[in-house]
Order: C-alpha cells, then sequence, then structure tokens
C-alpha cells in the first residue's frame, strides 16, 4: 500500500474517530452552555431585534383575529463565537431553538398563540449572533373590530414585548429587514391593507424600570366570506 493510500485511510478514521467539523464544534460551544443563563453582562443582555409579519388573517363575525405571523428575532450571544478558519471554515450551525437561550418576546393579549410546528432550528453565526424565524399561530380579541358591517375597514392592533426584561436590560428594536409575504396571502380571506408598527416604552406602578413594546397594528378588510350557499366576495373590492 503506497504512502498516499494510507495518508487517505488514516484522515477518513480519523474523521470517524472524531466525527464531522460541525458535530465537533457544536460539541465545543455547548459543552458548557446553559440555556436558562441569558448572555452578555449581568446588567445588560444587548439589543433584540424584532418584527412580526402577518400571513393567512381571519377575522370572526364576533371579533376574534386568528392567523398566522412570521417571527424574526435577532441577538447576540458571545458564549457562541468562534473562527471559521479553524473550523474548517464553517461559519454558520443550524441548532435547534430548544438547545439556545432565547428572549422572552410574546404578545401580551391573547387568547392562544402556539408554533405551528414543535420546534424550529435557529442560525448561529460565528461572530455570536443568533437569527430565529418562528411560524406562529396567533388568536387574540381585536377589540375595534366592526361587528356589524362584515365588509368594512378594521384596525386590530397586537402588541409583543418581554415578559421579564425591562429596556435596559434588554433593548427591543424593530428588525429592519422588510419580509416580502405576497405569495402566502392570496387565497386568503382576509386582506391586510397596511401595517403599522410604533415602539413604546411604559413605566408601570410597579418597578422604576421602562419596560418597551411593539405594538403591531394591522388594517384588514375582508376579501370574501364563507357560506353554506359558497363564497360571497365583497362587493366595496370586486
Amino acid at each position: 500500500m503506497d504512502n498516499k493510500m494510507i495518508l487517505l485511510l488514516s484522515l477518513f478514521f480519523l474523521r470517524v474517530s472524531y466525527g464531522s467539523p460541525q458535530g465537533e464544534l457544536v460539541k465545543k460551544l455547548f459543552s458548557d452552555y446553559d440555556l436558562s443563563v441569558y448572555p452578555g453582562t449581568p446588567t445588560s443582555i444587548g439589543k433584540v431585534e424584532f418584527s412580526a409579519s402577518p400571513l393567512c388573517m381571519d377575522l370572526s363575525l364576533d371579533g376574534v383575529l386568528e392567523g398566522r405571523m412570521w417571527v424574526h428575532m435577532s441577538w447576540m450571544d458571545d458564549r457562541l463565537v468562534w473562527t471559521p478558519e479553524d473550523h474548517e471554515g464553517i461559519n454558520q450551525l443550524r441548532v435547534p431553538i430548544n438547545k439556545l437561550w432565547k428572549p422572552d418576546i410574546v404578545p401580551y393579549i391573547k387568547k392562544d398563540i402556539t408554533e405551528i410546528q414543535e420546534e424550529f432550528n435557529a442560525i448561529v453565526y460565528s461572530n455570536g449572533k443568533i437569527l430565529y424565524v418562528p411560524d406562529t399561530k396567533l388568536r387574540i380579541d381585536c377589540d375595534n373590530a366592526n361587528l356589524t358591517d362584515v365588509w368594512a375597514v378594521n384596525e386590530c392592533t397586537i402588541k409583543y414585548g418581554s415578559w421579564t426584561f425591562d429596556n435596559d436590560m434588554m433593548e427591543l428594536v424593530q428588525f429592519k429587514d422588510p419580509v416580502d409575504i405576497s405569495e402566502f396571502v392570496k387565497l386568503c380571506p382576509i386582506k391586510t391593507l397596511d401595517v403599522m408598527k410604533e415602539l413604546k416604552l411604559k413605566i408601570y406602578e410597579c418597578c422604576p424600570e421602562p419596560y418597551a413594546s411593539l405594538d403591531y397594528t394591522l388594517k384588514l378588510q375582508r376579501k370574501f366570506l364563507i357560506t353554506d350557499a359558497g363564497l360571497i366576495y365583497n362587493p366595496k373590492l370586486y
């Protein structure tokens, strides 16, 4: 057996013994990682970018808004930093979100919220940046819904914010990159005419620190109504 073949076999058995490069990197990063501990310093997690994009929504005749929201969250975790050149050029990993600390940003007023799938992967970049884009299902009361005119334009507000962290500890900012959802909403019964976003800071009686929220006000209008007799289209739109 020539030297070249011996070298190739040695490299093969070395790879088998130690696992794939990405597997070894994951072992290294998560050997002492505690997902119950937030990243950053004891007094600051840093910025968390957030956005929510409505997909297929429906507004019931009793004023309950239900549908899917694509959530975008991005934050830094300095415990998950590596040098790609030391790991065969790997510059990002796909990691199940249940293995990572994640911001506790939720809609404040809701009937129910669930992820469409039980578990999504997050993308972890070599500089410690984490991108998480779950597909969620949301049910809320639309307090300002017009219940007498099914074809009326309605405005429903969804308020997102951290459940436990004040804005000094975790700075909430709007995710800048727009999301094109046009191909996903063509057959939806409700048309989203506009999405108005507002970042608010509020101080509660219990606590001196400011708490941040992102308010999404959806301007909606029904395209069609499903009845026993079939579809009835909105005369104001067609």
